[in-house]
C-alpha cells in the first residue's frame, strides 16, 4: 500500500461482504425465473414428458411385480438389532396426481410407485429406556407400520418396566417424482428401499427415460443399480 493511502474499515469490507451473503441465501429461496417465455414453455414440456414416460413405464412395470412378488433385499431395524426377515415386495400401486385442463390437456403434480415389504408376521419388541422407545416409535412412523402399544408392568409389584410394541411387519415402501417446471428438470423421493430411509434427489428431466427407469426398477428387486450415479442435490434422512 502506497504511504499516506488509508486502509479501508475493517467493519466496511465485512458488512459488504454480509450483504452478498444475505442476497446469495434470498435468490437460492426464490424461484427460479428463465426470462425466455420459449425456455419457459420448453423446460415445462420437459418435466410433464418426463411425468407421462414415469407413469407409462411404472404402470407397466405394477402389471409384472404383482406377478412376481419378489423377495425384498432390504435391511429393515425396528429396534437397532434384529432385522425384520421373510420379506417380500407386493401391492405394487401406482398413484398420480394430475389434472386435466378444459382443453383436456393434462398436468401432472407427481407420479407415485407405492408397495408393502411384506412378511404378515406379528412381532412383539419390549423397550425400557426413553430414548429405545422414541427410536422404536420414530422407526414405526419412517416404515409406515401402525402399531399397538402397553405397557410393560412388573409382575410382583405392577411397577412399570417400560413399553411393548405390536405390530406386523410389512413395510410401505416408495418413490415419488415431482416435476420442476421451472427449471426442466425432476425430483425423485426414494422412501425404504434399501432400509427404513428417506433419499431425495434431483435429476434433468430428459434423464427418465427407460435406461435410468430401468435403473429404479434394479433397485426395487434389490439389484446393483446406478440410479444415484449422475443425480444432482442429493440428500438422506434416516428414521
Amino acid at each position: 500500500m502506497l504511504a499516506g493511502t488509508k486502509r479501508p474499515p475493517t467493519h466496511r469490507r465485512i458488512a459488504v461482504s454480509f450483504l452478498n451473503e444475505l442476497k446469495r441465501q434470498t435468490a437460492a429461496l426464490q424461484p427460479v425465473e428463465t426470462a425466455d417465455p420459449e425456455a419457459r414453455e420448453r423446460n415445462a414440456r420437459l418435466a410433464q414428458g418426463a411425468c407421462r414416460v414415469t407413469r407409462d413405464y411404472w404402470k407397466e412395470l405394477c402389471d409384472h411385480l404383482n406377478v412376481l412378488k419378489p423377495p425384498s433385499t432390504a435391511r429393515y431395524l425396528i429396534d437397532g438389532r434384529n432385522p425384520l426377515a421373510g420379506l417380500r415386495c407386493v401391492n405394487f400401486r401406482l398413484v398420480p396426481a394430475s389434472r386435466r385442463s378444459p382443453a383436456g390437456e393434462e398436468t401432472f403434480e407427481s407420479v407415485m410407485l407405492s408397495w408393502h415389504a411384506a412378511s404378515g408376521q406379528r412381532m412383539r419388541i419390549e423397550k425400557d429406556f426413553p430414548t429405545e422407545i422414541d427410536r422404536v416409535r420414530a422407526a414405526l412412523r419412517q416404515a409406515g407400520i401402525q402399531s399397538h402399544e402397553s405397557p410393560v408392568r412388573s409382575g410382583s409389584t405392577g411397577r412399570p418396566l417400560g413399553v411393548a410394541f405390536e405390530f406386523t411387519a410389512d413395510v410401505t415402501v416408495s418413490i415419488r417424482l415431482v416435476p420442476l417446471p421451472e427449471t426442466g428438470r425432476v425430483r425423485l423421493f426414494f422412501a425404504n428401499l434399501d432400509q427404513l430411509e428417506r433419499v431425495e434427489a434431483e435429476f434433468p428431466a430428459v434423464a427418465m427415460r427407460p435406461r435410468q427407469l430401468d435403473e429404479i426398477g434394479r433397485w426395487i428387486v434389490g439389484q446393483p443399480h446406478r440410479v444415484l450415479e449422475y443425480a444432482n442435490e442429493v440428500r438422506r434422512y434416516g428414521a
